[in-house]
């Protein structure tokens, strides 16, 4: 263990980078002539762009293919607290202890491609994550660090290993890969490295605007993870309950089942979650994009589990030549497909966003309404783990994903550098209140909350122009604060003798605290 510690962290100081966050890199030029991030919209889903151009650099052997390839890769540090006062229904609601959860680690990814040679390049990339200070054991959950029966320890991944086909708008890309900019499949990179997934990828910018993609996705590789996983497996699926008889009822009568309708019991293994054979994906996708709006299709299709659908519109009205109104559409609708692994799906969620900027300024609202259905899995809730969940309202800690959430949100962010404020200083502030479905009668109640963050981002190479996840060179500080208030005044005795069971992780409220420290070039 002290030699495969050492070896990582070794190989942790080299690392170089390109990618801090999975963000927009829209650009555009400023009166002086240098490049500036053009802002889109507040939240962390943002439009997807599809107007990136790379510089030539075509090889001619294969000394050149690899003298004049590329490296890019992240040196990074990340630490993560939160903190959670957890309460007992036959305690009167009285608090009985906090729940803490915690990691600070140093790692990140190392990787390179050469240059296309016969339109033709290939690529890998290392990932790593590893203890710095106290990690103890019973603070784990929050995935910064490989979570074992022994603690939190080091992982150390091959996360990328693919060859790349590019050629006359054409773009083919097959094996361990990240893919950035799918929607519900995407990086999540919010710990120490991303999501990244295995699979063949086509992606066709042949039409000025628009961009089809296709791919085909085998496994998925989970953030602090030395294995890739089936997307069912990568979906977090299961039962909810634990270990389940041969008809497939929960053994455990005093927690909630998950799983509705027909399905195997012999996909599930002692500890509930899924342990059957390997689903893939079937990803389609396509977007349209003119000056002013743009429009999104998605479909992902896992065999024998589900089939997303997700659409996403957007427009921006020039008010005047310093103020851009942005308003937005979302939509999304799950359902189970061929044997139904995970029992009956039918959910579906919308989205509505509103923005106004300028320079140096955004000022937000969103509207985000999951269904509720209790013959759907988990009572409606959507899977999402595939990527950033693409909800309006997912905010630091709450996702917005949750079977008959109702959220409204709103924020602001500034740019202080180009207010003339603080150079190469961003700040953004948000607000969401999340209305869940709560009445004693329903089988999948949860607590409604509310979610109020704080976000600082400080770079050291760039004085304004950039966002909270905008992706750029150089050393950059990211400090991230929330604090969740969960309303506590049900009668949590009435609905455990209504439903034989109790209210999952009866919580208070919790700070949740993370600081980046990124290095990148």
């Amino acid at each position: 263990m002290k030699i495969r510690y050492r070896y990582s962290l070794a190989v942790m100081i080299l690392l170089l980078g390109s990618s801090a966050f999975a963000a927009e890199k829209s650009k555009a030029a400023n009166e002086s002539g240098t490049e500036k991030e053009v802002q889109v919209l507040a939240g962390d889903s943002l439009a997807v762009n599809i107007n990136d151009e790379e510089e030539d650099n075509t090889a001619n052997s294969v000394t050149e293919a690899f003298e004049k390839g590329k490296l890019k890769g992240l040196l990074r540090y990340s630490g993560q607290y939160r903190d959670s006062s957890l309460y007992s229904i036959d305690q009167d609601s009285l608090p009985t202890g906090n729940d803490v959860k915690s990691y600070s680690a140093v790692g990140g990814y190392l990787g390179y491609e050469t240059a296309p040679l016969f339109y033709t390049s290939i690529g890998a990339t290392f990932y790593t994550s590893n203890p710095l200070g106290n990690n103890p054991a019973d603070r784990e959950g929050l995935g910064g660090l490989k979570e074992t029966p022994d603690g939190q320890k080091s992982y150390n991944v091959l996360g990328e290993a693919f060859v790349h086909i590019e050629k006359d708008g054409n773009n083919v890309k097959v094996g361990r890969q990240e893919m950035p900019d799918y929607r519900f499949v995407s990086l999540s990179n919010i710990r120490m490295t991303p999501f990244t997934h295995e699979g063949a990828i086509y992606e066709n910018t042949t039409i000025e605007g628009l961009r089809l993609n296709v791919a085909y996705i085998t496994k998925q590789k989970d953030r602090n993870a030395e294995e890739f996983k089936g997307m069912v497996r990568s979906a977090r699926v299961s039962t909810g309950c634990g270990e389940l008889d041969a008809s497939g009822q929960c053994i455990d009568t005093s927690s909630r089942m998950k799983i509705r309708g027909d399905f195997d019991p012999a996909y599930y293994n002692t500890s509930g979650k899924y342990d059957g054979e390997r689903k893939d994906m079937m990803m389609l996708g396509g977007i349209y994009k003119q000056e002013n709006w743009s429009f999104e299709g998605w479909d992902y299709y896992v065999n024998d589990f589900v089939n997303t659908l997700y659409l996403y519109g957007q427009y921006n009205y020039p008010v005047n030549d310093a103020w851009k109104l942005t308003f937005a559409g979302q939509y999304a609708n799950q359902q189970d497909v061929g044997s139904a692994v995970a029992g009956n799906i039918d959910s579906w969620f919308y989205g509505l966003k509103a923005q106004a900027s300028t320079d140096g300024m955004l000022f937000f609202i969103n509207y985000n309404e999951v269904s509720y259905n209790e013959d759907s899995y988990d009572g409606g809730t959507l899977f999402v783990r595939w990527g950033t969940p693409q909800m309006f309202n997912s905010f630091q800690v709450q996702d917005s994903e949750l079977a008959g959430t109702k959220s409204i949100g709103v924020g602001a962010q500034f740019d202080l550098g180009a207010l003339g404020i603080l150079d190469s200083t961003v700040i953004r502030f948000r607000y969401a209140d999340y209305d869940m479905p709560d009445e004693l009668w329903m089988y999948d109640a949860k607590q409604d909350r509310r979610e109020a963050t704080f976000d600082l981002r400080y770079s050291f190479t760039k004085t304004q122009g950039f966002g909270i996840f905008t992706q750029m060179d150089g050393l950059s500080i990211q400090f991230r604060l929330a604090y969740d208030d969960y309303r506590t005044d049900y009668d949590f005795a009435a609905y455990q003798q209504a439903h034989g069971f109790s209210f999952e992780n009866v919580t208070d409220g919790f700070y949740d605290a993370r600081l980046y420290i990124d290095y990148v070039f």
